[in-house]
């Protein structure tokens, strides 16, 4: 096991732990809804009842669920544990316990794909979307939520990273700018419309919090390969 497969396996532990506390995850739809349920109910006037749905990474909040049309499937490697501790809350659909760099699907098999604040926890995010692309239609959707830092931010959390790891934030390997994560993005997809959900400003560095972004992706007909 390399020494990221190590780091991703030591906060995937963290993460069963943390979903596993009481009044999380209620607290964590709250905010899921609030954020892209607005954007998410847009789409959702494109779709049909048939409509294939793939919610990658999507952890006991399964943000495809505020979808209210089409047929789900919830991917997420800590699936069989939701499937224990929150059977009763998570919603209808199939559930797949599996990375998102290896999509047990077919290729075009979806309509759409959402990905919510998942991406910068994976091991290799840039081929998960390759396989994201994989697996979507030609003239599907891909939607993407994720947190985004100010450059000068970015930076710090990546030299953190990089020079001292007793500060880094275990869960969060990756730290992505809007335009690092567009530059990635256009490699795969066509970038149709980007919102910003969510910014907590205060007083005296307004420009210095994660701010909560949508991207709304159309698949290209070529793309390059991640190294």
């Amino acid at each position: 096991m390399g020494e990221m497969e190590k780091r991703w396996s030591e906060a995937q532990t963290k993460e069963d732990a943390f979903w596993q506390r009481n009044g999380v995850l209620g607290t964590e739809m709250e905010r899921v809804n609030s954020r892209y349920g607005p954007v998410i109910r847009e789409i959702e006037r494109s779709l049909s009842a048939d409509s294939l749905i793939l919610d990658v990474g999507c952890g006991p909040t399964c943000s495809a669920q505020l979808f209210g049309k089409g047929k789900k499937t919830y991917l997420d490697p800590l699936m069989a544990s939701y499937l224990k501790t929150h059977s009763d809350r998570l919603p209808e659909g199939e559930k797949i316990t599996s990375t998102a760099e290896e999509i047990p699907k077919p290729e075009k098999s979806f309509d759409v794909a959402i990905c919510v604040n998942a991406l910068d926890h994976m091991i290799h995010p840039e081929k998960a979307l390759m396989e994201i692309r994989r697996v979507l239609k030609d003239d599907g959707i891909f939607v993407l939520g994720i947190f985004l830092h100010p450059a000068p931010i970015a930076m710090l959390r990546r030299l953190i990273e990089k020079w001292l790891p007793i500060f880094r934030e275990d869960a969060h390997p990756y730290s992505y700018t809007v335009k690092s994560i567009r530059g990635m993005l256009e490699k795969y997809f066509s970038i149709q419309k980007e919102i910003r959900v969510f910014r907590k400003d205060s007083a005296w560095f307004p420009s210095l919090h994660r701010e909560d972004w949508m991207f709304l992706c159309g698949k290209k007909q070529t793309g390059t390969r991640a190294k």
